[in-house]
């Protein structure tokens, strides 16, 4: 049984491969024209939120388990394998703007539930229990804000800001900055629940300022 498991397990972090090669931004609307040596994947993203998860949730009023929340950071972009990475602010490939349209959000949240079934089936069967109620606790986080988790909040307003850190990242070879108006309308949005979480957008924000020139 455990030779099994660790099979399974081995079999999974090949799969887990293709985390690396999905490309964060590249190809959508706002982005096609932009010049940028290296393209972030969603591999690295995870990993930037789940330090960014260690280094905040301490200093939150709320109580955050930690491991909870480093599980949730590293498992909530996975789903990207099959169900595919589209802009959270415009239409995309007949998908996309779900940050804003509910109807698009939970759309999204229909593919992505398929491929987290498709996705997670390939764990034992302990880890496919743990990964799929970690991925519900992401995604339950904007379909019903006010029974969200701990953990959850923390993870959702988190992923929104790294995708905003990135941006300033990015600057030097980004050369539209329409879209960031909602961009931080939406970093607001799920920031602004715990003073700390929020104070942390205002310096991303007056960062993202300074990149395009506004201060």
């Amino acid at each position: 049984m455990q030779n099994d498991d660790l099979k399974k397990i081995l079999d999974f972090s090949h799969i887990l491969h293709s985390v690396k090669n999905i490309l964060r931004f590249k190809g959508m609307p706002g982005w096609e024209e932009t010049t940028i040596d290296r393209w972030d994947s969603v591999a690295e993203h995870c990993f930037r939120l789940a330090i960014l998860v260690v280094l905040l949730a301490p200093r939150l009023k709320e109580k955050i388990s930690v491991e909870r929340a480093l599980k949730m950071a590293l498992a909530h972009d996975l789903v990207e394998i099959y169900a595919e990475d589209f802009h959270p602010i415009q239409s995309h490939n007949g998908a996309g703007g779900h940050a804003f349209n509910q109807d698009a959000y939970e759309e999204k949240i229909k593919r992505e539930r398929d491929a987290a079934q498709r996705l997670f089936s390939h764990l034992p069967e302990q880890e496919q229990a743990e990964f799929h109620d970690l991925w519900e606790d992401y995604a339950r986080t904007k379909l019903d804000p006010a029974n969200a988790s701990p953990e959850g909040r923390l993870v959702y307003g988190l992923d929104k800001l790294e995708a905003a850190i990135q941006i300033v990242d990015y600057a030097p070879g980004f050369s539209n900055w329409v879209s960031t108006e909602r961009s931080r309308e939406y970093t607001t949005k799920w920031a602004s629940y715990d003073a700390v979480l929020n104070e942390f957008n205002d310096l991303v924000q007056s960062e993202m300022d300074k990149k395009a020139g506004r201060l």
